[in-house]
């Protein structure tokens, strides 16, 4: 028997309520707002194994912005990790595509854009259950994305029989590739995960580490339930009694953007390309963090903030020159990752293996800004040009394109063939993470950020000035007005 916790106005409440009963489901909690529901956490009231069905603007005056909902769902999912939650919205909001990717990237994926609605509706809403695949018509569909790299011709052709119409042959050209889906009947758990969000507990990544000595930060214990919901509570805005308008965020930062970065062919030095990304990001005053699966980079980096110390074994993430790297050894989980209080998410993956839980393909093609990274050399323009014409114009038009090793004769070369992707090469450097002043010009351009204006460093450092100068100054008036002794 199903339980279902209701999230809506008093009246739907009544309503939905009825039906949901007679047709034998438990409702086991009611709230009228956001607020309450979160508030609700710390008091036991919400059941995690709970079907969550919410309006997404309760309690939220009107129109309902996207901002607001996303910074209510990002603290929901929050502490509600597995639960399934289906989300009632405004039908305007069905054509804001980074408001539902970022929804989608939470594991939210059951939304419901319409305000007219009855009690069979609501049935048909928790018995079809939504996938990321429900959203490939307006995130654009990956299926058919990537051609195998390393598998037989026979198998591209055998699993388009199975997940598509068998209109077309497979692609003469094996490149830009993803793990191809098999048989239905033999299926493996792996699949399974990559089309359903993973029950599986994971390690908090919300916490804020602690900085033992340069340049070395490591992350502070797992948060206990109790103070998870402690800092929920705080993040909670006091809500007016007398409008239930929300008029400014819940957050005190924008959910991260997410970066994907990953090769074209799976032989380019992706890395450099993540490390100069985050390294510019950090030089310009934000705080990014680095994820990837299974990378010795990551490791060599780790060996040399853990130099001399015992093996941490708690801590999950390691700051190195500015930037948050998350350790090689741990398990990472997007939905989670986006609750945390980092400006920015580099996600370095391969869509040319197999990963546990969500698929590399996925991550990549669902994150803000995916890049792909290809060598330059006019040698191996051919091969760049067939991989690439695999995407389709919509696909091509949305990566970002950033060419190593490569020369203004191969850019002309592409803004010809391909003029609606944006093509740049990047720019020579010693080492990524220590980049020079062109280096980080160029990542501002790319990334379109600008100098944060004041670091929490700088801005310290001004306020203890300051404070110092106003002493001084006072010291030196109150001197002036002693009498000279005689």
């Amino acid at each position: 028997m199903k339980n279902v916790h209701l999230v809506c106005s008093p009246e739907l409440i009544m309503l939905l309520s009825r039906s949901l009963e007679h047709e034998g489901y438990v409702i086991s909690g009611k709230h009228s707002t956001l607020h309450s529901f979160i508030s609700g956490f710390s008091s036991k009231e919400v059941d995690p194994s709970s079907i969550v069905i919410m309006e997404g603007g309760a309690g939220l005056g009107t129109p309902v912005k996207a901002a607001d909902i996303i910074s209510f769902m990002t603290l929901i999912r929050k502490y509600l990790k597995h639960t399934r939650l289906i989300v009632q919205l405004d039908p305007a909001l069905q054509t804001d595509i980074e408001f539902i990717r970022t929804l989608v990237n939470m594991n939210i994926h059951d939304l419901q854009f319409t305000t007219e609605f009855q009690g069979d509706d609501l049935l048909n809403w928790i018995k079809e259950k939504k996938t990321t695949r429900d959203y490939y018509h307006i995130l654009g569909k990956k299926k058919g994305l990537f051609s195998s790299f390393k598998g037989s011709s026979s198998r591209v052709a055998f699993d388009a029989a199975v997940e598509e119409a068998p209109s077309a042959p497979p692609r003469p050209v094996e490149s830009l590739t993803r793990p191809q889906p098999v048989a239905a009947g033999s299926r493996t758990v792996a699949d399974a995960a990559n089309r359903r969000p993973s029950v599986a507990p994971r390690s908090s990544a919300g916490s804020t580490p602690s900085r033992p000595g340069p340049p070395a930060r490591k992350e502070t214990p797992s948060l206990t339930e109790a103070e998870t919901l402690e800092s929920l509570e705080q993040s909670i805005p006091v809500e007016e009694k007398s409008t239930p308008a929300v008029s400014a965020r819940i957050l005190g930062s924008n959910v991260p953007l997410v970066i994907g970065v990953c090769g074209v062919g799976g032989e380019e030095d992706v890395g450099a390309a993540a490390f100069l990304l985050a390294a510019g990001l950090a030089e310009l005053g934000w705080k990014p963090l680095v994820c990837g699966d299974d990378r010795p980079e990551i490791s060599s980096l780790e060996q040399i903030v853990f130099k001399g110390e015992k093996e941490d074994s708690v801590s999950t993430m390691f700051e190195y020159e500015g930037v948050t790297f998350y350790r090689r050894g741990y398990s990472w989980d997007i939905s989670e990752l986006l609750a945390s209080e980092f400006t920015h998410i580099i996600l370095w993956v391969d869509i040319h293996r197999e990963r546990k839980g969500t698929s590399g393909l996925e991550l990549w093609w669902n994150s803000q800004i995916p890049i792909l990274v290809g060598n330059g050399a006019m040698w191996k323009y051919e091969l760049l040009k067939e991989k690439l014409n695999t995407l389709n114009p919509y696909e091509r038009k949305r990566c970002r394109l950033l060419l190593e090793n490569g020369h203004q004769e191969v850019l002309q070369m592409l803004k010809k063939d391909f003029a609606e992707i944006q093509t740049t090469l990047m720019p020579a450097h010693q080492d990524p993470l220590y980049p020079d002043k062109a280096a980080v010009e160029w990542v501002m351009k790319l990334l379109t950020v600008q100098k944060k204006l004041f670091r929490k460093q700088t801005l310290l450092w001004g306020i203890v000035g300051t404070v110092l100068f106003v002493t001084l100054l006072l010291i030196g008036i109150g001197f002036s007005f002693v009498p000279e002794s005689r």
